[in-house]
């Protein structure tokens, strides 16, 4: 079955967490920079000038390591959503259950990096995975007695007298064998 829709959600979730990881990079190294902390010290230092509330123990300093272990910590995080949405990707048409537990794993992870619009595609992609089924190999086997069914109808009506029934059969069983090997993708 084809899984176009699903291929299509995972991979812009992991476009969306992509530029994420690009940005939390660059943000990374702007705090880094020299005019950035005394920029941000400024900020920090008039805010709570007018605010007229001294935090204890609280400094621009301080402050600063917290935003950059948090943009660590969302890059971290980020790469782990990208790989297991790599790995629902891989796994679409072979483990279709499976894909769908890493897609939504993958979506809950981005979460916690507050990546909103990768968590709602790769959700979604995960549920579109446990709700749509793969053509079962019974399509076949229905197909086969409906087959069989037509053909001794038309026995005992006239219509096909002449063909022997265990012929009909083996044919129709012939049949199903073709429809199986061209379906089967992976089968050349």
């Amino acid at each position: 079955m084809k899984r176009t829709g699903e291929y299509t959600l995972l991979i812009i979730g992991l476009i969306f967490s992509i530029i994420g990881i690009v940005l939390s990079v660059f943000f990374k190294f702007a705090i880094k920079t020299e005019d950035f902390k005394v920029q941000f010290e400024n900020e920090f230092n008039n805010q709570i000038q007018q605010s007229g509330d001294i935090p204890e123990g609280v400094s621009a300093n301080e402050m600063l390591n917290l935003i950059q272990s948090l943009t660590t910590f969302s890059i971290i995080v980020l790469i782990i959503s990208i790989l297991l949405a790599v790995f629902a990707i891989v796994f679409i048409k072979r483990r279709r259950v499976l894909a769908a537990i890493f897609s939504i794993l993958a979506g809950l992870v981005s979460l916690l990096a507050f990546n909103i619009l990768s968590l709602l595609l790769f959700i979604i992609a995960g549920i579109m995975l446990l709700v749509r089924k793969n053509k079962s190999d019974n399509q076949f086997e229905e197909a086969a007695f409906q087959n069989n069914d037509n053909l001794n109808h038309d026995t005992h009506n006239g219509y096909g007298s002449d063909f022997n029934n265990e012929k009909t059969h083996d044919v129709v069983k012939d049949e199903v064998k073709k429809n199986k090997n061209n379906d089967d993708p992976y089968i050349y």
